[in-house]
C-alpha cells in the first residue's frame, strides 16, 4: 500500500465518503489514478467503491466476491441492464452480486425510485441520487439483505416498473433457480409485484438446475447475459417470448 492509499484509508477508516475529484486535488494526481486506488483498496475489502468516490465497507458479513472487483461479463451485464430503466421510474433491485452491477450503473440523476431488499445495494445509491425504500425483515445470515413475511407483506403493497434479479441456476426450457427455500417466496413476491422482468445472470448458471424454480421463462421480459449463452438455449428462450440482451467479451464458461 503506498502512501496515497493510505492517506485515502485514513479519511475511510473515519467513516468519511470519499470523491474522486477532490482526491485527486488533494494529492496532485489524475482522476484516473485515484481510481485505480480505490480499486486496489476494494481489492483489499478496506473500502466499497460508489459512483464518483468510495465509502467505509459496512461491518455486516458480505459473500464471497459482492467486495471484490467483479467479472468483466458481470460488469457489461450490470450496465446493459441498468440501461433498461427510463427515467422516473420505480425500480426494484434484487439482493445478489449481478444486481448490485445493475445498481452500480443506474443513472443518478433519471428521478428514479429504488426499492430493495439489499443493503449493500442500499449503501451503493444512499446519498447518490435516487430516491431509496429499503424493505424491511429478517436479515439474512448469508448476505446483507432481507427477507422473510415483512418483507413479502410490504412488496404485495407495492407496483415497481423495472425489477432487476438474479438466479442461482437457469434452464432455458424451465425458469430460473433459487438455492435458497427461504428466498422463494420473496423471490415470487418480487416477480408479482413488477411491471417487466429483467433477469440478470452470467451465461454459466445455465445448466445448473438449483433447488427450488421461483421463475418460468414465461414470466422473464428480458434475460441480461454475456455472449456465452449457446444458440439451442437462446432460440428456446425467443421462442418462449423472452427478450435477450448479450453483452460483453466471454472469457470462457466456469
Amino acid at each position: 500500500m503506498n502512501e496515497r492509499q493510505e492517506g485515502i484509508l485514513a479519511s475511510i477508516r473515519q467513516g468519511q465518503r470519499v470523491r474522486v475529484r477532490e482526491l485527486a486535488e488533494r494529492f496532485g494526481v489524475s482522476e484516473m489514478t485515484i481510481r485505480r486506488d480505490l480499486v486496489a483498496l476494494e481489492a483489499q475489502g478496506l473500502l466499497i467503491r460508489t459512483h464518483g468516490g468510495g465509502a467505509p465497507v459496512s461491518r455486516l458479513r458480505a459473500p464471497d466476491g459482492a467486495l471484490t472487483p467483479a467479472s468483466p461479463e458481470k460488469v457489461a451485464i450490470g450496465r446493459a441492464a441498468a440501461a433498461l430503466a427510463a427515467p422516473g421510474e420505480t425500480v426494484m433491485v434484487d439482493a445478489g452480486t449481478t444486481a448490485l452491477q445493475v445498481a452500480r450503473h443506474l443513472p443518478r440523476d433519471a428521478g428514479l425510485i429504488v426499492v430493495t431488499t439489499s443493503l449493500l445495494v442500499a449503501q451503493e445509491l444512499y446519498g447518490a441520487g435516487p430516491r431509496l425504500l429499503l424493505l424491511g425483515g429478517f436479515l439474512r445470515d448469508d448476505f446483507p439483505g432481507v427477507y422473510g413475511p415483512l418483507t413479502e407483506t410490504a412488496l404485495a403493497s407495492l407496483r415497481v416498473d423495472i425489477l432487476f434479479i438474479g438466479c442461482d441456476g437457469a434452464s432455458a426450457e424451465e425458469g430460473f433457480y433459487t438455492a435458497d427455500l427461504h428466498l422463494l417466496s420473496l423471490e415470487r413476491a418480487m416477480i408479482a409485484a413488477a411491471a417487466r422482468v429483467v433477469l440478470v445472470t452470467e451465461s454459466a448458471k445455465f445448466g445448473r438446475r438449483a433447488l427450488a424454480r421461483f421463475a418460468t421463462p414465461d414470466q422473464v421480459h428480458t434475460l441480461v447475459t454475456d455472449t456465452g449463452l449457446v444458440p439451442r438455449d437462446r432460440e428456446r428462450l425467443e421462442e418462449q417470448g423472452v427478450r435477450l440482451l448479450l453483452t460483453g467479451s466471454l472469457r470462457g464458461r466456469e
